[in-house]
């Protein structure tokens, strides 16, 4: 579904700046941030940081680069 928003110039030179230091387009890095933010409000006890590492440990595990951990390693 398509929606269109109106966002204040600094929000869109934010999202903008966000885009390019993760190598991303304008409304990936805009999809992604709404995602943190909207977790951010669910999970009030965790930092957007833990929410972002979160993430990324969830698309690791689905790309299947996890490998187990065991003790005997440590």
């Amino acid at each position: 579904m398509r929606k269109t928003i109106i966002l204040e110039e600094d929000m869109v030179q934010q999202v903008d700046l966000l885009a390019k230091a993760e190598s991303r387009d304008f409304s990936s890095s805009l999809r992604y941030a709404l995602r943190i933010g909207l977790l951010a409000l669910q999970n009030p006890e965790l930092t957007a940081g833990e929410i972002k590492a979160m993430l990324e440990a969830k698309a690791e595990r689905e790309a299947g680069h996890l490998t187990e951990l065991r003790l005997e390693d440590l």
